[in-house]
């Protein structure tokens, strides 16, 4: 048992949970909810290390199935459990697992794809309620337009409910992206506030791509210029735009929309 908040590998824990830099090194990441253990062991993720303060344990059960895998389970005390977690409220366990980001060459899209490309989006939560949406929508993959993007931020996860599991996340240069697109004979359809177009009247049955800028600065002039169409969701009020992740989630659902409606037809 660990009983120490100064052992190196509860120090381990914490840099995970605190430094982006030394998650995209180790190549993994914390989770400490029981919904988000459950759904990486569904989708088979790789899980290193479970630390585990059984009297905090709500479902033994839980633990049991983490460590089928074979993956060592290390109790530790409260205090020092109290210190590796991102979280107030403690779950009873913090697990180590390796993250799973994939590249364009790697991704196999299955007709009628449909894709969302987050270029320039960096704040976590954003991430997460992106991702979120793609798997409610069933998305073909998620992909964010730098090598480097934090996907398996505590923040990330978190907000993703899981889905950051679940859904395929695909992370390289916007010119990589592109050239796989393109490959793929996927319509890019970027979404701008300047564009001429509403989003209920583009065509987004075809194999596509919803391209979406970050909310400071909004579509980069690469995906600009890279688009097949731009479009629009028309705002009434005094605002000028949403939150993107919201934008997301009503242009994947138009797509799920106008392909049901196609099918039916």
């Amino acid at each position: 048992m660990i009983r120490s908040v100064t052992n190196a590998r509860v120090k381990d824990v914490v840099r995970l949970r605190q430094q982006p830099a030394y998650r995209r090194e180790s190549g993994s990441f914390c989770v400490e909810r029981p919904r988000e253990l459950r759904r990486a062991l569904d989708a088979a993720f790789d899980l290193a290390e479970i630390f585990v303060c059984p009297p905090l344990i709500d479902d033994p059960t839980l633990i049991e199935r983490a460590a089928v895998g074979g993956a060592p389970v290390t109790e530790v005390t409260e205090p020092v459990l109290n210190k590796m977690s991102y979280r107030d409220q403690l779950s009873g366990f913090v697990a180590v697992l390796k993250a799973r980001i994939s590249a364009p060459a790697d991704v196999t899209l299955e007709p009628p794809a449909l894709v969302v490309v987050a270029g320039g989006v960096e704040k976590p939560g954003n991430i997460g309620a992106i991702l979120r949406s793609a798997d409610a929508a069933g998305a073909s993959a998620v992909c964010l337009d730098a090598p480097d993007a934090d996907v398996f931020n505590p923040n990330a996860v978190r907000a993703s409910t899981g889905a950051v599991f679940s859904t395929t996340i695909v992370c390289d240069t916007p010119e990589a992206l592109v050239a796989w697109l393109r490959t793929n004979a996927i319509h890019i359809a970027a979404a701008a506030p300047d564009a001429q177009r509403d989003y209920a009247s583009v065509d987004l049955r075809r194999p596509c791509a919803i391209v979406l800028g970050a909310e400071d600065v909004g579509l980069g002039q690469f995906w600009h210029n890279a688009a097949d169409v731009t479009l629009r969701v028309p705002m009434r009020g005094a605002v000028d735009s949403l939150n993107v992740s919201v934008t997301a989630a009503l242009l994947l659902f138009e797509a799920v929309r106008q392909r049901a409606d196609h099918r039916s037809s």
